[in-house]
């Protein structure tokens, strides 16, 4: 599994985990405002499928 990135807008305050890997060096428009999304954090996902 990749690692995952919390985007949010500081213009209306929605928010959004993504792929790191789908994201990476795109501008992340906010689904709700269309204003820009920031990158907040990221971590690893660890957890594997049986």
């Amino acid at each position: 599994m990749g690692d995952t990135v919390w985007w949010s807008c500081p213009e209306c305050g929605s928010y959004a985990e993504l792929s790191a890997e789908e994201s990476a060096g795109f501008a992340i428009s906010c689904p709700d405002c269309q204003g820009p999304m920031a990158s907040q954090w990221s971590w690893e996902d660890t957890h594997h499928a049986a």
